[in-house]
């Protein structure tokens, strides 16, 4: 029995969403409890990822699904759904390359060392840009708040034709009045603010490559003297954020490829579903990746999977390793 692409649509939606579900929930627990007293920039834009994540899929994908169902909708679903859909694409971005500008410069600490320590002041710098990269999220994408409406005679033609391209890329619009300001806005703007920054974010991760590189070669005084565990940490984050950059690339760009030839692959039978994958799959499977990024969250996530089990103990740390564990401080500013 052959599935239509609404179920097809509908399963996709429900596994990204229970993905995404679990993965941040981890996340954001294991997280938490590592905090002592102050919050370190990793966190915060830990925090902020996750957030970002499951509005993603709790929204847009529930939209989906709803829409999916046969539920009647209107345009509130819409205004509700390309709203979020385009803040949390693009904090996505933001916050990823925030967090890659963040790893470089440490990674760049590591390879080419300092007498004087970090200062610790910055902490709240990197709090407030945290803060103001959200403002500014949300101020972009509310023109869509504002102006989206649903287009119920496109989406009747569209049924007539066994055509479905997703409701938020068929049933939904932006109609901001002047084509003009919405040519500029919708198809030029909102492009370059997501464009740009993925631009940045590679040129961040070539950055991060060449002091890998250089890292390899370093030594002090003609000997290696190995790393400790806040630069081992360093580097193991800095390499799970190169593969992030390569996975929010190559779906970013697929799915602007794709929405870009809509007209051409309107009549393809899964083409519903591979725009919600490519909109959604990174925010759902990065909290996974996340989860690799600190020390201390790697020693939680241990603790909770070993007190799944009935007897189990919460592991313990010995000497060396107590002695080798990063200072907040150190690690984190």
């Amino acid at each position: 029995m052959k599935l239509s692409a609404s179920i097809i649509e509908i399963i996709a939606c429900c596994i990204l969403i229970f993905v995404s579900i679990v993965g941040n929930a981890i996340l954001i627990h294991c997280t938490w409890r590592c905090i002592r007293r102050r919050l370190p920039t990793s966190f915060t834009l830990i925090f902020s990822l996750a957030i970002v994540h499951l509005l993603k899929n709790l929204v847009v994908n529930t939209i989906n699904i709803i829409s999916s169902a046969g539920i009647s909708t209107n345009a509130t679903y819409c205004k509700i759904g390309l709203f979020t859909s385009s803040l949390t694409t693009t904090l996505e971005i933001w916050f990823t390359l925030y967090m890659a500008v963040f790893y470089c410069v440490k990674l760049n600490r590591v390879v080419h060392p300092r007498r004087t320590p970090p200062n610790g002041k910055w902490r709240k710098h990197h709090v407030i840009g945290v803060i103001a990269l959200w403002i500014t999220g949300i101020a972009v994408s509310c023109p869509y708040l504002i102006f989206g409406e649903s287009l119920e005679n496109q989406s009747l033609l569209n049924s007539s034709l066994c055509i479905q391209h997703g409701f938020l890329y068929d049933q939904c619009s932006f109609a901001f009045g002047d084509p003009q300001v919405e040519l500029y806005y919708h198809k030029i703007f909102m492009v370059i603010i997501d464009l740009f920054p993925l631009l940045i974010l590679v040129m961040v991760s070539c950055r991060t490559l060449l002091l890998f590189r250089e890292q390899k070669k370093a030594t002090y005084g003609n000997i290696w003297i190995g790393h400790d565990a806040s630069e081992t940490e360093v580097l193991r984050a800095s390499k799970i954020i190169i593969f992030l950059t390569l996975l929010i690339t190559s779906l970013w760009v697929s799915h602007f490829v794709l929405v870009s030839f809509l007209k051409i692959a309107m009549s393809w039978y899964l083409t519903p579903t591979i725009l919600i994958l490519l909109c959604s799959v990174y925010s759902s499977l990065s909290p996974y990746l996340l989860m690799l990024i600190n020390y201390k969250i790697s020693l939680k996530i241990r603790a909770l999977s070993s007190f799944c089990c009935a007897n189990a103990k919460k592991p313990t740390l010995s000497d060396g390793e107590k002695s080798s564990v990063p200072v907040e401080s150190v690690a984190e500013d």
